[in-house]
């Protein structure tokens, strides 16, 4: 059994909202302090103009969340379609705000939707609240 968060997103997403949601992401990561490592919970998350990439660190990693500025569109749709299954692991919160981070400066060119309801995010919308100042007003689609 798994716990996961989707998207649903343009194949190519503005750069400049890009960039800025990635520094967000990078900076409320490090005020949430959760152990964080590469794709294969290893080495370094990737916060960087082209591409958010993370897992769980060591024994706390399951599917790694990887987010990137252009995707192809999901089996001849016009939209790309990913996913990230956390299994709840402690880096699940890390997802959840770096989805409301890439909602807010992306807008209506991502929906993200979860196994969870709205009261599963309140967690992550108060810490992208109290670190971001933004965040509170997100709700899934």
């Amino acid at each position: 059994m798994g716990w996961t968060h989707s998207w649903e997103r343009v194949p190519e997403l503005p750069k400049e909202g890009f960039i800025q949601a990635a520094r967000d992401c990078l900076r409320i990561m490090a005020g949430i302090n959760i152990p964080l490592g590469d794709e294969q919970g290893e080495g370094l998350p990737v916060f960087s103009d082209d591409e958010i990439a993370f897992n769980g660190a060591g024994d706390n990693c399951c599917e790694p969340f990887v987010f990137r500025r252009t995707d192809a569109p999901h089996q001849g749709r016009k939209r790309a379609f990913s996913f990230c299954k956390t299994e709840r692991l402690p880096y699940d919160l890390c997802v959840q705000v770096a989805l409301i981070v890439l909602k807010h400066h992306l807008g209506g060119e991502i929906i993200v939707v979860s196994d969870g309801q709205d009261d599963d995010w309140a967690k992550a919308r108060e810490e992208c609240q109290q670190i971001l100042g933004y965040g509170q007003d997100f709700q899934l689609e």
